[in-house]
């Protein structure tokens, strides 16, 4: 069947980005996070298009150019599946909000005072014992369901001001961001998608990729700060541990950067210095591997799902997939467990008859409990919902 002229004319695109990587052209939309990677030939060929070139004259060039023809009906449903075709009334992408701020939380001034409070508190920590990282800092009540509520809203602020922070360093080249909370093994986390970084060079993604972290580091080191601060001027005890308590929920979240199966920021810093776009499953389909091997167990073989480039870089990544594990269970070690211990042995001892128990510290007990249980609730329904989401799209 022919084609009419119209199929083969000017077709009207988005406003898309080019950005050149090892295994080809990463061509994107920013505004809505769709990108692909096209080989060099084919990257080229959508330029044609972005500048006007009509389809059928893109196809004459690009046989002539390469000596081979170009599929124009495969190029063009490939354009409209990834939402580069623009459609009638389609609204202009509306500029990105917050790139002043964004540059000023990134201006000389600003990492001027970030180090700043960083040495301080690393001065005060080294001089003062009491003031290091420690899970004894979240026991600064006797009130178990008031150390559980406090931290919890204590934490909102501070997981907010990471991904704001991630956000912001997007935002400050003009990329947009979106905020979502999902699950990661059996953590709840609050992610901050920038799919647009696609659309910057490599060495523009590590801040973006980093804010989080930063922000993590002057929040306890300010909290630290704070701390000694309210000690030094006579405030209530409790107030300054609070403080402390609300540190050491940030030293957690920075320790949680090397739990990479997890895919952490530091994982996305790894996978762009190695310029990888599937680091983490190529990594694990080599474990698979492995572990085959070692145990004379059949795998189903993929090579052809990434590239011998992913392939490669996977195998130094792959061990440390396996060290995150490691660290994980390190720092449920050193924090988790005996956390944990502390408020299971203070409720035992609270029932057992030994000592009287009052209506208050009743009270406290079930309100700690129940407030437990729903936290494993709410962990349990991102669960269901991840699991009915990926049968959908299965």
């Amino acid at each position: 069947m022919s084609a009419t002229e119209s199929e083969y004319g000017v077709m009207s695109l988005h406003a898309l980005t080019f950005v050149e990587e090892p295994q080809g052209v990463m061509v994107g939309r920013p505004e809505t996070g769709s990108y692909a990677m096209f080989p060099e030939e084919g990257a080229e060929a959508v330029r044609h298009l972005l500048a006007g070139m009509p389809l059928a004259d893109v196809g004459e060039w690009y046989e002539a150019r390469y000596g081979d023809p170009l599929d124009l009906e495969d190029l063009r449903a490939a354009l409209a599946e990834l939402g580069f075709l623009r459609q009638p009334g389609d609204p202009d992408p509306r500029p990105v909000r917050g790139q002043r701020l964004g540059r000023w939380a990134f201006s000389p001034p600003a990492w001027a005072f970030y180090l700043a409070v960083i040495v301080g508190a690393s001065v005060l920590m080294m001089t003062d014992i009491t003031l290091r990282p420690s899970y004894r800092t979240l026991f600064f009540t006797s009130h178990i369901s008031l150390i559980n509520v406090s931290l919890a809203l204590g934490q909102f602020p501070c997981v907010a001001l990471h991904e704001f922070y991630h956000s912001l360093a997007g935002r400050r080249l003009g990329l947009p961001s979106r905020f979502s909370v999902g699950r990661r093994l059996y953590y709840l986390v609050a992610e901050t998608q920038l799919n647009s970084l696609y659309s910057v060079p490599r060495r523009q993604r590590y801040l973006p990729f980093l804010a989080g972290s930063l922000m993590d580091i002057v929040s306890v080191s300010i909290l630290t700060l704070l701390c000694a601060v309210l000690r030094a001027t006579g405030a209530p005890p409790w107030l300054g541990g609070y403080a402390l308590a609300l540190a050491f929920t940030g030293v957690l979240r920075l320790l949680w950067q090397g739990l990479f199966y997890l895919e952490t920021d530091l994982y996305f810093v790894i996978s762009t210095a190695v310029g990888s776009t599937d680091l983490q499953n190529a990594a694990r389909y080599l474990l698979r591997c492995w572990l085959g091997r070692t145990f004379r167990r059949s795998v189903e073989m993929e090579p052809d799902r990434w590239t011998d480039h992913d392939l490669r870089v996977a195998r130094f990544y792959a061990p440390l997939l396996v060290l995150g594990y490691a660290f994980s269970i390190a720092t449920m070690l050193w924090a988790g467990l005996p956390a944990t211990v502390r408020f299971v042995t203070t409720l035992w001892h609270r029932f057992d008859g030994s000592h009287p128990l009052t209506i208050g510290l009743f009270i406290d007990s079930v309100v700690f409990i129940l407030l437990s249980g729903s936290q494993l609730t709410l962990l349990g329904y991102f669960t269901i919902r991840d699991w009915r989401a990926k049968r959908r799209t299965s």
